[in-house]
């Protein structure tokens, strides 16, 4: 019975090694539980679908990998696993590339109609203008001919057809040159350098019927100033110019048949003047004195007719030999002294020294000078000043003559106009100064034929200045 407190003793050393062991096996199966549960977890959130960053997937395989280094048993589940890592990740970032490309596409073609719909509005609206602006050109009355650089026509309206008498499709895509003489093609051509129109003269090729075509041509330029071609404008003017020939023959043939009578009759009052057939009383004188002047205008404004129609049919004849211009002015201004003298107009000479001969007309160059400075005495009021001027021009190649005045001048806006035939600048209704207003153009076409240049230059009320040039001999 002395053993029995031993026995009980042991009995619960052993019960109580027992109880150990069993909670160190329980804490041990539920560290591993947690530790399973913290796998799954960490599995369950990877297989989301949330793309893992870089470092999670390093950190993600290397705890696999661990554990399959810690337990080769479950090394064949771990590579399983870390291989659906892989293709799960691969595969969850092809769709959101998929998903990107599929918008930036959707974005495309969307750009694409946008783009194709607008060009198709820009496409109808220049269509629309082209068949508008083929639409003008077609229903023109002038002809329309643009042709390129290398002289192929591009372009010719049904005026152009008619008045060239050939059919577009003959001509589209062919040298213009082609069926045309080759005068008539170095005029049309020569048209775009010059400042003033051309009239040239082109035969049928329908009816071989001549016609008097004026051309108007300009070169098209590109942006950087290369050309590119050229377009020529077209206006028929034969019958215009048949109606010239006819009105200046009529005027010539009239003026010629005036002239004759008028002389009979300024050299019948002459003698009566001169007391040649007899005594006349003052009044008589006075009134013959009248009639006299104006038949010397009469007489003045039927030369200048007789030269106006005969310039225009170019018939105007011209003997040009070398002369002074010093002598020129004096004449000039010698037939008109007189004239100057009854409204107290002094005419001054400021001529330049040594000036070289020129080689003109000596009657058509005076002609010139007396209508110039017979025009500064006609709107110079009385007391007024002339200065008749010559010199050699800036260039050195011409010489320069002028008529400068004090009188009433011309407004800015008519100086493009005065040389205009039958242009006059005042009214009679507002200045009693009379006048044909063809004088100006007669001496334009004189200094032009003698390769010279004639411009005016005036202020209203300042007076005028009128000036051209004649060559010097070469």
């Amino acid at each position: 019975m002395e053993s029995s407190p031993f026995i009980i003793y042991v009995t619960a050393a052993v019960v109580g090694i027992v109880i150990a062991i069993l909670l160190t096996y329980i804490a041990r199966l539920s560290a591993q539980a947690k530790i399973n549960a913290d796998k799954k977890a960490k599995k369950q959130n990877y297989l989301s679908e949330n793309i893992l960053s870089d470092a999670d997937i390093k950190k993600t395989l290397y705890e696999e990998i661990n554990e399959a280094l810690a337990s080769s048993a479950r090394a064949q589940e771990v590579t399983n696993r870390i291989s659906d890592i892989f293709a799960q990740e691969v595969q969850k970032r092809i769709g959101i590339k998929e998903q990107e490309i599929s918008k930036k596409y959707e974005t495309v073609i969307k750009e694409k109609s946008i783009n194709e719909e607008i060009a198709w509005k820009k496409y109808k609206k220049v269509l629309a203008e082209k068949k508008s602006t083929d639409a003008v050109i077609r229903s023109i009355a002038e002809g329309l001919i643009v042709v390129d650089s290398k002289g192929k026509v591009i372009m010719m309206n049904p005026a152009a057809q008619r008045l060239l008498g050939a059919s577009g499709k003959d001509k589209i895509g062919k040298p213009i040159s082609e069926n045309l003489k080759e005068e008539q093609l170095i005029s049309l051509v020569k048209t775009s350098k010059d400042e003033e129109n051309k009239e040239i003269e082109l035969v049928s090729q329908e009816d071989e019927t001549k016609k008097v075509i004026r051309a108007s041509s300009a070169v098209i330029e590109s942006e950087d100033g290369e050309t590119v071609g050229m377009v020529s404008v077209l206006s028929d003017i034969t019958k215009q110019r048949e109606l010239d020939r006819m009105k200046s023959a009529f005027v010539a043939s009239v003026s010629h048949e005036l002239r004759t009578p008028l002389v009979a009759i300024e050299k019948s009052i002459s003698l009566i003047l001169d007391r040649t057939t007899g005594p006349i009383t003052e009044n008589q004188e006075q009134f013959l004195s009248i009639a006299q002047r104006n038949l010397k205008r009469l007489t003045h404004l039927i030369n200048d007719l007789l030269d106006l129609s005969k310039l225009e049919a170019g018939k105007m004849s011209f003997s040009p030999a070398p002369d002074s211009v010093e002598k020129i002015i004096d004449e000039s201004i010698e037939g008109l002294f007189t004239w100057a003298n009854t409204k107290s107009i002094s005419i001054q000479r400021n001529i330049s020294s040594g000036l070289p001969e020129v080689n003109v007309d000596h009657n058509r160059i005076v002609q010139v000078l007396v209508n110039l400075i017979g025009n500064a005495i006609k709107f110079t009021p009385h007391n007024g000043v002339i200065t008749v001027s010559a010199g050699l021009s800036a260039e050195g190649d011409s010489i320069e003559i002028s008529v400068k005045d004090t009188g009433i001048g011309i407004p800015p806006e008519h100086l493009d106009k005065v040389f205009d035939k039958f242009y006059q600048v005042y009214e009679r209704s507002v200045t009693d100064i009379t006048g044909t207003g063809i004088g100006l153009s007669i001496a334009k076409e004189i200094v032009q034929w003698h390769g010279g240049k004639i411009w005016a230059e005036s202020e209203k009320g300042m007076g005028a200045k009128f000036t051209f040039t004649l060559p010097l001999r070469k």
